[in-house]
């Protein structure tokens, strides 16, 4: 069996990573639409849990995404290793070709940074890309208080190994 690999790639205002996972498009999907199973997969260690919180506006979506704007809530460790927060995720692509959503600070309206996962069908499997793009932030005090890149390159390609390995 060949050790998971990935590449990290950075940007001015983005960081990803991306490998090759033995597994279809709509498996990956599958897999990836359950909130719990991005925490599985989780490198950075901030993501603690899938929450079971309501949502501060009552519509967060308990167990698996099938649609865009759709609210997700999950449990949060900062990267000081000691502070909890929660964030709200609403969903803006999801399907065969991937999942995305816009980050928001628990009871907040999104500030313009997204994470997301792309698929792109290969030859025995998928070709995936996990990425964090803050292109869109536009009040620097967002920027500086956040300290993007939040999450290392390098954390960004555990998470895809740690998916490569769930599907090896």
């Amino acid at each position: 069996m060949n050790e998971p690999q990935a590449q990290t790639h950075t940007a001015e205002k983005s960081v990803s990573a991306s490998g090759f996972v033995a597994a279809s498009p709509h498996a990956l999907y599958e897999y990836l639409r359950d909130p719990r199973n991005q925490a599985a997969v989780d490198g950075s260690g901030m993501i603690r849990a899938a929450s079971a919180d309501p949502g501060s506006e009552g519509d967060a979506v308990p167990g698996a995404l099938d649609s865009e704007g759709q609210v997700f809530v999950m449990d949060m460790l900062w990267t000081d290793g000691t502070t909890k927060y929660q964030v709200e995720n609403t969903v803006t692509r999801i399907g065969d070709d991937g999942i995305e959503w816009l980050v928001a600070d628990y009871g907040n309206d999104p500030q313009g940074w997204r994470w997301g996962w792309l698929f792109e069908t290969a030859e025995g499997g998928t070709s995936v890309t996990n990425y964090c793009d803050w292109s869109d932030i536009t009040d620097p005090k967002v920027l500086e208080a956040k300290g993007f890149p939040v999450v290392d390159p390098e954390k960004v390609a555990v998470t895809v190994r740690n998916l490569q390995e769930r599907f090896s």
